[in-house]
């Protein structure tokens, strides 16, 4: 009888991992592939793995043999040991290495995570029948040492398209860090949603001046019927708009409840307030401005997320870019300057008939007056503790002959881009000369103090006098003073607020 050779050790080892595998009924050799595909896979998984194994339910089969039963017990110790997991908020990718030049002067250089992204877009508003406005930031780099450049397309819900030339705007003049500020405007020869059926404007963002290599994305997009002419033409809704740059660091809410009664009355009920919330908003500066927003008088927008690219001081130019856009068409006159910074009208002028006056101009500045943020008078009649900021600061730096900053108001339709001091991108004139007419008082450094801003005191002389503190000259100045109780009766009796002396 002929004799069978003994079984080799391989198809026995296989028939084991089979037996591994008897619930899914395949042949062995399959079922060692299998089993070698499963130990490679968890291999390299991440940590999260574990969880994984520990909820998977194997299927019964017959007891392992020593070579499945040693790679059980590999795949168990691993999932004992110990590790350091991942937090969720973070997202890392894996690179895979390139592969190494045969010449050993070939340098390779390996890149990992990101750079700074070519468009990141904060808003875009129509500015008018046929021009739209996109608003954001973009790698400053890119801007610098290269060429990228733009192209709109409108695509209709009737199936049709049509394509414009992209005018780019770099309006914050190079303080811009990683990232810079850009508007790109779209004109079209026509208005592209005629019909009203509604449709999308596409940005191609082109990284050189080569075509082949740029992203594309919908930058605005608007519902059938939602095209409405009469929003670009006046009349407008308010007289007045108020946009604020960010609102950042430790802000005092009796300087935001202060700056909000005076304003509300300086610019009259035909008015409305912008706010932007870069993390300076807190829950009592929020309960400071809550009665105004209520009121419909004021708007608070949360930009706290600008936080993640890399910009000029709280990125703000490009959020009264967006303001400026958002709201082109929204009131007769813009303003634009700070929370420490008050509007004031001398001489008995009123803000109406000045605005009339600078009518045919598209933006005018404001000069400041810049006060003392710590001089007071010693003065044991008053209670300076249950006063107004602008109540008993009346210390001005009477410096002539300087430059200081300027802010400034503008016709907003005839704007297209703008920057904290003043626009370079407007259709008209500009007018400088405005010191007689219309001015500001600037508090500087008050903003942010939360205990008495009186620390320094002056004897009652020095209201007839020039004082020096800190070598700078120094005059008495109750402009400001005289209109205190005149603006709490006014918050009284608007919203009610007269918790405040």
């Amino acid at each position: 009888m002929r004799k069978e050779a003994a079984p080799s050790s391989a198809p026995s080892t296989a028939a084991s991992f089979g037996k591994l595998f008897v619930c899914f009924e395949t042949k062995p050799l399959v079922a060692t592939l299998l089993a070698l595909t499963l130990v490679m896979l968890l291999w390299n998984l991440p940590p999260y793995y574990q969880n994984l194994l520990s909820t998977t339910r194997p299927c019964s089969a017959p007891s392992l043999t020593s070579a499945a039963a040693a790679t059980t017990s590999l795949l168990a110790t691993n999932v004992s040991l110990p590790y350091t997991a991942t937090p969720v908020a973070e997202k890392k990718y894996y690179s895979a290495p390139k592969a190494k030049p045969r010449d050993p002067n070939k340098r390779v250089f390996e890149a990992y995570g990101n750079a700074a992204a070519l468009f990141v877009r904060m808003g875009a508003y129509r500015g008018g029948p046929t021009t739209f406005a996109v608003v954001g930031l973009a790698s400053k780099p890119i801007h610098v040492f290269g060429r990228p450049w733009y192209k709109c397309e409108w695509i209709s819900n009737n199936g049709s398209s049509y394509r414009a030339k992209a005018y780019k705007m770099l309006p914050d003049w190079g303080y811009g860090r990683v990232y810079t500020v850009l508007v790109v405007n779209c004109t079209f020869p026509f208005n592209p949603n005629q019909d009203n059926l509604g449709g999308k404007l596409m940005i191609n963002a082109y990284y050189g001046e080569s075509q082949r290599k740029y992203e594309k994305f919908t930058a605005l997009e608007e519902a059938p019927g939602s095209y409405n002419e009469s929003k670009y033409h006046s009349p407008f809704q308010y007289e007045y708009l108020y946009c604020g740059s960010s609102l950042y660091g430790n802000l005092s809410a009796d300087r935001m409840r202060e700056w909000m009664a005076y304003h509300a009355w300086f610019f009259g009920p035909n008015s409305h307030f912008v706010f932007h919330d870069a993390g300076g908003v807190t829950p009592e500066v929020r309960a400071a401005l809550d009665p105004w927003v209520r009121a419909g008088r004021a708007t608070m927008q949360d930009i706290r997320d600008q936080a993640e690219f890399d910009g000029y001081y709280y990125n703000q130019f490009l959020v009264v870019n967006d303001c400026l856009h958002r709201y082109r068409h929204a009131a007769n006159w813009t303003f634009f300057f700070d929370v420490d910074e008050y509007i004031y009208l001398p001489d008995g002028n009123t803000l109406e008939s000045v605005l009339n006056e600078f009518s045919d101009y598209t933006q005018f500045t404001i000069e400041q007056n810049p006060m003392s943020s710590v001089l007071c008078l010693n003065n044991s009649s008053e209670q300076y503790s249950r006063q107004w900021g602008f109540e008993k600061l009346l210390f001005r730096e009477s410096r002539t002959g300087i430059r200081r900053d300027r802010k400034y108001a503008i016709q907003a339709k005839n704007a297209y881009a703008t920057g904290v001091h003043m626009s370079e991108n407007v259709i008209g004139k500009t007018l400088h000369k405005t010191e007689t007419k219309i001015r500001y008082y600037h508090y500087h450094n008050t903003i942010t103090v939360h205990q008495e801003l009186c620390r320094e005191f002056l004897p009652l002389s020095a209201k007839n006098n020039v004082t020096w503190f800190n070598k700078l000259p120094y005059v008495y100045d109750d402009n400001m003073k005289k209109l205190a109780n005149t603006i709490k009766e006014f918050e009284r009796k608007t919203i009610g607020n007269g918790n405040l002396q």
